[in-house]
C-alpha cells in the first residue's frame, strides 16, 4: 500500500513540471486539485489583469464546446492566477459582470450563492495570488486561493453560471474563451509505454515518461510477469543498485534536439549497463515510441498504452 501510495505522490510532483505559458505565468499541464487529477485543456490571459487556465477529463471540439462544458456535471477545474495590482472590490465586480452576462441579466436568481462566493474572497487581493476553483460531480464546488480553502457551494446552477463567465455564449473575453477551449494537445512523448523483448516480442514492463525542466525521464511503473514485480536490481549502479525495478528511472537527462531526444542515459535492468540512448515518435505514427540505446541491438519500439 505504501509503495502505491508513492507511485501517486510522485507521478502527481513529476508531471507538474510539464508547463504551459500563458499571460507571461505557467501553468501545469497536468494538475491535482484535492486528489482529483485533470488535464489542462487551455489557458490565457486578459488585459495583464489574470491569467487562467481550464482543467477537464474529457476532449471538446474547440470554442463551440463552451456552454456544453459550462453545463456538464463532470468534475472539472479553473486556475485564475492574478498578473496586476487589482483591488479586492475591483476583482468582486470582475466576477459580479461576469454572471450578469453568464445569465443574460438574470445573476439575482443566484443572489444567495453569489453573495456567498464573493465573501469567501479575501479583503486583500495581491498580484500573483492564485485562486483555483473545482468542481465535483453533484454540485459541488470549492474556492481556493493559494494552498487556502475559502469555501464551498453545494449549487450546479450556480456552477454553471460561474464557468459561462469565461466559457458562455456571451464571454467576458471572446479572445481568452478561445484559448481555455483550444484542442490542447500534450507533448507525444508524454505517458505509459509498453515495452518488448526484442527476440521474442513478449511484453516486459509499462514506463511512464514525464518531463522535469525540459528533460525527459521514464520510469517502470509496472513488471507485467507477476513474479517479477518485486524484482530488485542487484546488478544496477550507484544509486540504483539493489533498488526495486518497479519505480526504477530507467531513462534520464534526455534533451530536444530536432525531433529527437537525445543525449539521455538507459539502464539495462537485466545486467545494469548505463548507455548512452535517443528516443523519438514518428509523425504518421504517434502511438509507438522508438528507443535506441548503445549494445541494444538496434532501435526498440515501445507501444503507447491508451485509456
Amino acid at each position: 500500500m505504501k509503495k502505491v501510495i508513492y507511485y501517486a505522490a510522485f507521478f502527481c510532483t513529476v508531471f507538474s513540471y510539464a508547463q504551459t505559458k500563458a499571460g507571461g505565468v505557467h501553468f501545469n499541464d497536468v494538475d491535482v486539485f484535492d486528489k482529483e487529477e485533470l488535464m489542462l485543456n487551455g489557458a490565457g490571459a486578459r488585459e495583464k489583469l489574470y491569467a487562467m487556465a481550464l482543467y477537464l477529463d474529457f476532449e471538446v471540439d474547440g470554442v463551440e464546446d463552451g456552454v456544453r462544458v459550462a453545463e456538464k456535471d463532470v468534475t472539472m477545474a479553473i486556475t485564475i492566477k492574478i498578473t496586476s495590482s487589482v483591488t479586492d472590490e475591483e476583482f468582486k465586480d470582475i466576477i459580479r459582470n461576469g454572471l450578469e452576462r453568464a445569465t443574460d441579466g438574470n445573476s439575482y436568481l443566484l443572489e444567495n450563492q453569489i453573495r456567498d462566493f464573493l465573501n469567501f474572497l479575501p479583503d486583500q487581493i495581491n498580484k500573483f495570488d492564485i485562486f483555483r476553483v473545482l468542481y465535483v460531480k453533484g454540485g459541488k464546488l470549492t474556492l481556493y486561493k493559494n494552498k487556502d480553502l475559502l469555501g464551498t457551494i453545494n449549487s450546479k446552477e450556480f456552477k454553471k453560471a460561474l464557468f459561462k463567465i469565461w466559457l458562455g455564449e456571451n464571454p467576458v473575453d471572446d479572445e481568452l474563451k478561445e484559448s481555455l477551449l483550444a484542442s490542447y494537445e500534450p507533448n507525444p512523448i508524454l505517458g505509459r509505454w509498453k515495452t518488448y523483448d526484442k527476440k521474442t516480442g513478449v511484453a516486459i514492463s509499462i514506463v511512464q515518461l514525464y518531463i522535469i525542466e525540459n528533460k525527459v525521464y521514464g520510469t517502470i511503473q509496472r513488471m507485467l510477469r507477476i513474479s517479477e514485480r518485486d524484482a530488485i536490481c542487484y546488478e544496477c549502479q550507484g544509486a540504483d543498485k539493489n533498488q526495486n525495478v518497479e519505480g526504477l528511472v530507467i531513462l534520464k537527462n534526455l534533451v530536444l534536439k530536432g525531433n529527437k531526444y537525445v543525449n539521455g542515459k538507459f539502464t539495462n535492468i537485466k545486467n545494469g549497463r548505463v548507455s548512452d540512448c535517443q528516443i523519438w515518435i514518428e509523425e504518421d505514427n504517434k502511438d509507438i515510441l522508438n528507443v535506441k540505446y548503445k549494445g541494444g541491438g538496434g532501435v526498440h519500439e515501445w507501444k503507447r498504452v491508451k485509456k
